[in-house]
C-alpha cells in the first residue's frame, strides 16, 4: 500500500481503557474503538466475547478500513478482524490487519488459546510486541517475526496542572504514589507493610479500589493512616498527583512487562521504584531503583530515594529526553512499514 495513499486506519481494542492504544492511534491518525462490556458477576464476563465479536464486525462493515490494527489479549478480537477480511470485506479491496500483543496474550489464561494465537499472528501483515525480551520469547515459541516499540510516553501538559497540595499540617516529610490497578501481578500487600515501616512518608495508591477482590478488601481494612486509596480520580487530578509526589512505584510479578504508570513517571521525571525484570532494567537505566517486590526492598528503595531524589530526577529528566528520540525514531520506520504493505 503507497504511504501517499492516506489509508483510512482503525485501531479496537476490546478494553475500556489502554493508554498504549490510544497513544499509538493518535500518532498513527487512526480512529480508535475501545470496545468493552461489564456484567455485575464475573460469571457472565465470557458472554462479553460475542457480544464484541458482533459489534465489532458492525465497525469494520461501516467503516470499510484499508487497515487494521488490533490489540491481543484477548485473542478473539483478532479472530473478529479475520472474520470480516474473510466474509465481508468489499470486493476488489485488500486490507492489512496489524496485531499489537501486549505481554498479556502470552501468560494464562491466553496460553490455553495458544493454537489459535499462532494462528492469528501468522495471518496477520505485522505483529508489535512492547520490549525486546517479549520479542524473544515470543519468536522462540511461535515462530513469527516481530517488531518491537514500547509504549509512548505521555505528553503531559504539565504547565497547566496545578500540582495536588497537601494540607497545611501535613506531618509528612514525603510521599509516593504506587500506581495500582488491583491485578493479581502487583505485590499490594508488600508496599502496606512498607508503609507500617515508614510511618512518616505518605503513601498514594491509585486506581479504582472496587476491583480489589474481597479477601483482599477483608485484609487491608486496617490499613494505616498513611496510606490513602485515592479511587478513580479525573486525568488532570492524576497527573497533579503524579507531580506532587516525591516518587513513583510501579511493581509487577510478571516478567517481560512493560508498565504504563512507569512511563508515566518518565513523563513527569519523577524517580522510580520498579521490579528488576531485565526489560525494566534495560529501559530505566537511569533514575530508577529496581528491586524484588519484597516489602523490605521496598522500603530500602524509598529511603534511597529519599537521601538521591535530586540526582534521580535529573537523571529521569535526561533519560526521558534519550527515549523520546528513541521512540520517535523507532515510530517512523515502524510507520513506514504500516503504510507501505
Amino acid at each position: 500500500m503507497d504511504s501517499h495513499d492516506n489509508p483510512k486506519i482503525i485501531f479496537l481494542a476490546w478494553a475500556p481503557f489502554s493508554p498504549r492504544t490510544q497513544n499509538l492511534a493518535e500518532s498513527l491518525g487512526a480512529k480508535i474503538n475501545l470496545l468493552s462490556y461489564k456484567f455485575r458477576k464475573k460469571i457472565y464476563s465470557p458472554l462479553k466475547y460475542p457480544l464484541l465479536f458482533v459489534k465489532t464486525l458492525k465497525i469494520l462493515r461501516k467503516e470499510n478500513p484499508d487497515i487494521i490494527i488490533n490489540q491481543i489479549p484477548p485473542i478473539f478480537c483478532a479472530f473478529s478482524v479475520l472474520t470480516y477480511m474473510k466474509f465481508f470485506q468489499r470486493e476488489k479491496k485488500k486490507c492489512s490487519m496489524i496485531i499489537d500483543a501486549h505481554t498479556g496474550a502470552f501468560n494464562k489464561p491466553w496460553t490455553l488459546l495458544k493454537p489459535l494465537n499462532k494462528l492469528a499472528m501468522r495471518k496477520a501483515d505485522l505483529v508489535i510486541v512492547t520490549n525486546n525480551d517479549l520479542k524473544s520469547k515470543v519468536m522462540k515459541d511461535y515462530n513469527v517475526d516481530l517488531k518491537v516499540l514500547e509504549d509512548k510516553i505521555p505528553d503531559f501538559n504539565v504547565t497547566s496542572i496545578p500540582a495536588y497540595k497537601e494540607k497545611d499540617n501535613s506531618p509528612y516529610s514525603f510521599s509516593v504514589a504506587f500506581i495500582c490497578s488491583f491485578a493479581y501481578d502487583e505485590p499490594l500487600e508488600n508496599l502496606i507493610q512498607a508503609a507500617v515501616a515508614l510511618p512518616e512518608t505518605r503513601f498514594f495508591v491509585t486506581g479504582d479500589y472496587s476491583k480489589m477482590d474481597n479477601n483482599k478488601k477483608l485484609s487491608l481494612d486496617n490499613k494505616p493512616d498513611n496510606v490513602v486509596f485515592t479511587g478513580f480520580v479525573s486525568y488532570d487530578d492524576y497527573v497533579s498527583l503524579l507531580r506532587h509526589v516525591d516518587a513513583v512505584i510501579v511493581l509487577t510479578n510478571r516478567d517481560k512487562t512493560m508498565l504504563s504508570g512507569a512511563f508515566e513517571a518518565l513523563a513527569v521525571g519523577k524517580p522510580l521504584i520498579t521490579s528488576n525484570w531485565n526489560c525494566l532494567m534495560q529501559y530505566y537505566s537511569k533514575g530508577a531503583i529496581c528491586i524484588d517486590n519484597s516489602t523490605a526492598q521496598i522500603k530500602e528503595a524509598i529511603q534511597t530515594v529519599q537521601r538521591k531524589r535530586a540526582q534521580l530526577e535529573k537523571e529521569m529528566i535526561q533519560l526521558k529526553d534519550e527515549r523520546v528520540k528513541e521512540w520517535d525514531q523507532r515510530f517512523y520506520r515502524l510507520k513506514e512499514s504500516i503504510l507501505n504493505r
